[in-house]
């Protein structure tokens, strides 16, 4: 196995509790080349409930700041223990356009080598895994969704936009809703990945239950066709069970759609990776 460039520790609040040593002997073990640590920032909640004058909840965890610093400097000293493996230190900011700023910040930060752009949460709504799916407008919700991607896309805070079709991840009957409105939409994002030179991640998460990736085989075709060259592979594993699970799949669906390389970063910097 080449890459798992997205995977959360115990800093995250979703996770289990793997120390960033722990995923690396497990990734290891599996005969990784590059593993990234990637825990949860989102920076529209960096700071604690308190500073917002909310309260924290299941669906709105805060104090992102505490997630980050605390992840930035377990992976930047584990980096002297991992002989044999590259360990790349890195973040998902969630929600990039809703606080430039404080990504801009995030994203200098000079242990880092690779960040992931996500939208997990369109402002004033929970993540997509709380929502109510039978009592909202999903085609406009999914347009929503879409326009707050590229809007994350055109900015210069992530190396990789994560899970291009998490808003679609839980939704019910998931296979039969029709993507082909949104494709206009999806097209301006992956040329906007291109002329940026950032990489479009394939997502495996969804392996654990079924056959599905973020984003599908069909629009990983697409982004390699309209020029994407740019590709990362991931598990999005939260404990070490998932880490690397079913990768083959995932580097062999990189070759079908055409992809001869994949792409890790370090200082932000891109490097081309052979597929075997």
């Amino acid at each position: 196995m080449i890459m798992d460039l997205h995977s959360h520790t115990h800093h995250s609040p979703d996770a289990a509790g793997d120390t960033v040593l722990e995923r690396v002997a497990a990734a290891k073990r599996l005969g990784l080349q590059y593993l990234a640590i990637t825990d949860h920032v989102e920076v529209n909640r960096w700071y604690p409930a308190a500073f917002y004058r909310k309260q924290e909840t299941e669906q709105f965890v805060y104090d992102s700041e505490r997630v980050f610093l605390g992840s930035a400097a377990e992976t930047d000293a584990a980096k002297q223990q991992t002989e044999g493996i590259t360990l790349l230190c890195g973040a998902e900011l969630g929600q990039i356009p809703q606080d430039l700023r404080r990504s801009e910040a995030v994203y200098a930060d000079r242990r880092l080598d690779i960040v992931l752009g996500s939208v997990h949460e369109l402002p004033d709504m929970p993540d997509f895994f709380f929502l109510d799916y039978a009592h909202i407008d999903i085609p406009a919700l999914i347009t929503a969704y879409f326009d707050e991607v590229l809007a994350l896309a055109k900015t210069d805070c992530y190396d990789v936009l994560a899970h291009l079709t998490y808003g679609l991840r839980y939704m019910p009957n998931r296979a039969e809703y029709d993507i082909t409105p949104h494709l206009p939409v999806i097209d301006e994002i992956f040329r906007t990945l291109i002329a940026k030179k950032k990489a479009l991640e394939l997502n495996g998460s969804l392996l654990k239950s079924s056959d599905d990736t973020d984003p599908g085989f069909s629009l990983i075709k697409r982004y390699h066709d309209l020029g994407g060259e740019l590709l990362t592979l991931s598990t999005d594993a939260h404990e070490n069970k998932w880490l690397g699970y079913r990768m083959d799949e995932l580097e062999q669906m990189a070759k079908d759609a055409g992809f001869t390389h994949l792409t890790v970063f370090r200082k932000h910097q891109p490097e081309l990776v052979p597929l075997p």
